[in-house]
């Protein structure tokens, strides 16, 4: 463990920027943010960094190491996260949120009206552009 610590106080600015893209690439590959198309190109993204870190770490094996690591600490946030929901629905804390929009949406008569406000200055710039190109 000695020279996995001294191999990560050698990165480079290359290799955390690679790093940085290998994580976002992957928690959005095994997320639902995406569809799979996306999910498919961002684990080809996180692919690809993944490799290009433990390219450039030397020697390449802490790379590799490393690239397990940061799974393996996601794998565990995930685990945590999920049992906390599970303790969290099973005690009652967490309580079902209506759908945006739906009827009983406190927030809906305030979009409402922020979308009512918003329309004459659409309607105006409309206007502006339509007089601009007339000319």
């Amino acid at each position: 463990m000695g020279e996995l610590n001294t191999t990560l106080h050698h990165l480079s600015l290359e290799q955390h920027l690679l790093a940085g893209i290998f994580l976002l690439g992957y928690g959005s590959a095994i997320g639902s943010m995406f569809s799979p198309t996306g999910r498919l190109r961002a684990a080809l993204l996180a692919l690809l960094a993944a490799v290009g870190f433990a390219g450039l770490t030397r020697p390449w094996e802490h790379g590799v190491l490393l690239v397990g690591c940061a799974i393996g600490g996601l794998a565990v946030f995930i685990v945590v996260a999920w049992m906390l929901s599970m303790l969290g629905a099973k005690r009652g804390l967490l309580r079902s949120t209506p759908a945006i929009g739906g009827p009983t949406d406190r927030w809906s008569g305030l979009r409402d009206a922020s979308a009512r406000a918003g329309q004459p200055a659409t309607q105006a710039t409309h206007r502006r552009r339509r007089r601009t190109r007339t000319v």
